[in-house]
C-alpha cells in the first residue's frame, strides 16, 4: 500500500485524537502510522485480533483502523467485541474484500465506514475526519448524559433536605432548583426556624459555584461596629485593636456564594458600602485606600418582609431592588400539615447516634399532640422538642405523649367537642385584623407576620380577596 503526501497532506490535525491501526502487513500498518502521526494524532499498531484486545482492555482509542485479513481471525468476527468493550469507540474498516455482503455484515457487526484497499491519501483523510467528528459529538452526548445523571441524583440528595410532601414545600423545592443554576440574587423570606438555611445551601449545591465557598453571615448576631469589618475586612491599624490585616468575607468567599441571614438588620451605613459591592463587584477594607473585587453570588433573608421595611424606611430601596431578582417564601411549620410528622421522624433518625438512643418511632398518641401544637419556632422548635423527648425516652424504643414537654401536651389538650379548627380560627384572625388595620394589606402582613404574598394566598383560599 503506498501513499504519496505533499504538503496539503501533512497539514497537522486541530484535534489530537487516539488511532490503533489493526493491520498485518507490516508495510501498510507503518505507512498509515507515519501518515497519521503526521496529521497529529497519537497512533499505536498491532497486527492480530488477540493483540488488539488486550490492548484496547487497557488503553482508550477513539479511532480503529482494521483490516479484516487478520492471521487468528477474521476482523468481520473481532468487530463485535470491539465496540463491545466501549460502545464509543469507533471503527473504519479497511479491507480488499469488497463484495456487498461484506460491506453488509461489518456494517451490521458495527463498523462506521468501510474503504476498499488499495484507499488513496484523499478518500482516507475524510474517512477518518469524518468518523471523529462524529465520535467527538456522541463523546460529547455521552458526557452531557452522564453529567445530567449525576447532577440530577445531586439535585435529588441536596434537594431531600428540604423534609416534606406538602404542596408548599414542594414548591419551594422547584424554586430552588430553577434558580440554582443562574446567578440571580434570591431572597428567602420566612420566620425564624422555617430552614432559611438549608433553602441557600440548597441554591449555593445545585449551581456552578457548589464547588466554591459558602460563606454565611448572621447579621442580626454582629455587633454594628463590627459588621463592616466582618463582611469587607480590615487594614491594620484601622481601629482599636485591628493589630493585622483582616480579608472580609467578601473577598474570602469569591468564587462561591455569601448567604446574609436577617439582612434587615443592617445599618444603614453598611448597606451602602454593599450596595456597591453588589453593583460593582468592588469594596475597601475598613482603613483600606484601595479597591478590591470579588465574585460573589449573594443570597439574602429576613423574617421581615423586606418590601415593608423599604417602605417604612429601614431598608434602602435600591439595595432591595438589587437582592429582589427571585424570592422564595418558606412556609412556617403549622401550615405545612403532616410535614411535621415527617420532620420528627427525620429528626429521630438524624439524632439517635447523637443522644446515643434507638428510638424507631413515635406513636399515633404523640404525633397527634405534634399536629396539634401551632409551632411558632417552627422546625428549630421542634427538633428541639424531639431531642429533648428522645432524652426523656430512656430505655423505650418509642416516643410517648409523657417524653413530650408539658407545655407542649398542655397546648394541645383541648375539647373536641367545642374546640374549632385550626383554619377556623386562623380565618377569625385574619378578618380581626383586617378589620383593625382598615383592610391595609401591607400593615395586616406585617401584623400577621407573613408576606404580603402568603397573606393574598391566603384571603384567595377564604375568599376575601
Amino acid at each position: 500500500m503506498r501513499f504519496r503526501y505533499n504538503q496539503t497532506d501533512m497539514a497537522p490535525s486541530q484535534t489530537e485524537s487516539r488511532i490503533l491501526v489493526v493491520e498485518d502487513d507490516p508495510d501498510t500498518s507503518a505507512a498509515l502510522c507515519d501518515w497519521l502521526q503526521g496529521h497529529g494524532h497519537t497512533v499505536h499498531s498491532v497486527r492480530t485480533s488477540a493483540d488488539a484486545q488486550a490492548f484496547l482492555a487497557e488503553r482508550t482509542i477513539d479511532l480503529v483502523l482494521l483490516d479484516l485479513g487478520l492471521p487468528d481471525e477474521d476482523g468481520i468476527d473481532l468487530l463485535p467485541r470491539l465496540k463491545g468493550g466501549d460502545e464509543l469507540v469507533s471503527v473504519v474498516v479497511l479491507t480488499g474484500q469488497t463484495d456487498i455482503q461484506t460491506v453488509v455484515e461489518a456494517m451490521l457487526r458495527g463498523a462506521d465506514d468501510f474503504l476498499p484497499k488499495p484507499v488513496t491519501l484523499e478518500i482516507l483523510s475524510k474517512a477518518v475526519d469524518r468518523t471523529l467528528e462524529r465520535h467527538r459529538a456522541l463523546s460529547k452526548v455521552s458526557v452531557y448524559r452522564e453529567a445530567n445523571a449525576s447532577r440530577a441524583a445531586e439535585e435529588g440528595q441536596i434537594l431531600s433536605e428540604l423534609i416534606g410532601s406538602s404542596e408548599v414545600i414542594k414548591r419551594v423545592r422547584e424554586q430552588v432548583a430553577a434558580v440554582a443554576g443562574t446567578e440571580s440574587a434570591v431572597v428567602l423570606h420566612g420566620e425564624t426556624g422555617t430552614g432559611k438555611d438549608i433553602v441557600a445551601r440548597g441554591i449555593h449545591g445545585l449551581s456552578p459555584r457548589a464547588t466554591g465557598p459558602f460563606t454565611e453571615v448572621n447579621c442580626a448576631s454582629l455587633p454594628e461596629a463590627l459588621v463592616e469589618s466582618e463582611l469587607f475586612g480590615h487594614e491594620k491599624g484601622a481601629f482599636t485593636g485591628a493589630t493585622i490585616r483582616k480579608p472580609g468575607l467578601l473577598e474570602v468567599a469569591s468564587g462561591g456564594t455569601v448567604f446574609l441571614d436577617e439582612i434587615a438588620e443592617l445599618q444603614p451605613q453598611a448597606q451602602g458600602k454593599l450596595l456597591k459591592a453588589v453593583e460593582n463587584r468592588t469594596f475597601r477594607r475598613v482603613g483600606g485606600v484601595r479597591e478590591l473585587t470579588t465574585d460573589v453570588r449573594f443570597i439574602v433573608a429576613s423574617h421581615r418582609d423586606l418590601a415593608t421595611e423599604v417602605a417604612e424606611g429601614r431598608f434602602r430601596a435600591d439595595l432591595y431592588y438589587r437582592f429582589e431578582v427571585f424570592r422564595i417564601d418558606i412556609p412556617p411549620l403549622r401550615e405545612r400539615g403532616e410535614d411535621v410528622i415527617e420532620l420528627a421522624q427525620h429528626f429521630v433518625r438524624a439524632l439517635n447516634p447523637l443522644v446515643t438512643r434507638e428510638i424507631a418511632d413515635i406513636t399515633p398518641q404523640a404525633q397527634e399532640i405534634l399536629l396539634r401544637y401551632s409551632w411558632p419556632g417552627n422546625a428549630r422548635e421542634l427538633r428541639n422538642v424531639i431531642e429533648s423527648a428522645m432524652i426523656r425516652a430512656g430505655t423505650s424504643t418509642r416516643i410517648m405523649p409523657a417524653h413530650l414537654p408539658s407545655g407542649l401536651r398542655s397546648s394541645s389538650s383541648i375539647d373536641e367537642t367545642n374546640a374549632k379548627s385550626l383554619a377556623e380560627i386562623e380565618e377569625e384572625h385574619i378578618r380581626r385584623v383586617l378589620e383593625i388595620t382598615e383592610s391595609n394589606i401591607q400593615r395586616t402582613a406585617k401584623i400577621l407576620g407573613i408576606s404580603r404574598s402568603t397573606l393574598y394566598d391566603k384571603l384567595e383560599k377564604l375568599g376575601l380577596r
